[in-house]
């Protein structure tokens, strides 16, 4: 799967990092890299994540394109 060929609202499955589980997470948006040192982030959002780090908390995180690549899969196929 390449990060950079994915539409926002496309929803994920993604391996945690010790691969003993997956999510779901539906993909918000890609920043693209800007320059040395600033590597492409894409953002994800789980309503399950909502408020687990204080009530400002809107259920998104930050995950780099190598760890979507490598750990991520659309749901339903490909895009």
């Amino acid at each position: 799967m390449r990060p950079s060929h994915l539409k926002p609202g496309t929803w994920l499955m993604i391996r945690d990092a010790f691969g003993t589980g997956e999510y779901r997470a539906r993909f918000e948006g890609r920043t693209p890299a800007q320059g040395k040192g600033r590597p492409a982030i894409n953002h994800l959002f789980n309503p399950e994540w909502i408020g687990l780090s204080g009530p400002e908390d809107r259920g998104m995180a930050i995950i780099s394109d190598y760890e979507l690549a490598r750990r991520g899969r659309v749901l339903g196929g490909r895009p």
